[in-house]
């Protein structure tokens, strides 16, 4: 299964988070990803199409914490996706740090689960999630997000 997360980039890379959708409170982390020989890094992650994995930067600078809403979306290609934007110090947080390591490769991290791990394109505020979710994960995702924030959508 295919993972896509745009940080209103195109960034594309596998995964598998379409067969379970919380229904509870959900995490998230975005990290920045540096080489595992850093001292700061932290988990290796492998890397499709590279034969040297990349380890988190070991503070993420975007958490569930950080989410002002979520909701639903269709894709260009059809399938649903989540669509999260962030309270307002953290999308500028977000466009500060996307901005300054355009190039370089973040990790998207659901649940502890590494959902994607996309190149950053250009700075941006938001954030899309497409894990090949039907409407009913989609919108599971959605509500775990609320229920994470403890309000309705």
């Amino acid at each position: 299964m295919r993972a896509r997360v745009f940080l209103l980039l195109a960034g594309a890379c596998s995964g598998g988070f379409g067969q379970s959708v919380p229904r509870t409170a959900v995490t998230l982390a975005v990290d920045l990803m540096v080489p595992c020989s850093g001292p700061h890094s932290g988990q290796p992650i492998p890397i499709k199409g590279s034969s040297q994995p990349l380890c988190l930067a070991g503070q993420p600078f975007l958490t569930e914490k950080d989410v002002e809403s979520a909701e639903t979306r269709k894709s260009s290609s059809g399938p649903p996706v989540v669509f999260l934007t962030f309270r307002q110090n953290a999308a500028v947080r977000e466009l500060q740090v996307t901005l300054k390591n355009v190039g370089n490769r973040i990790a998207i991290v659901l649940n502890g689960r590494v959902l994607a791990t996309p190149t950053i394109a250009a700075g941006s505020r938001m954030l899309y999630l497409d894990g090949g979710f039907t409407q009913a994960q989609a919108l599971a995702l959605v509500h775990a997000f609320y229920e994470t924030m403890n309000r309705r959508p």
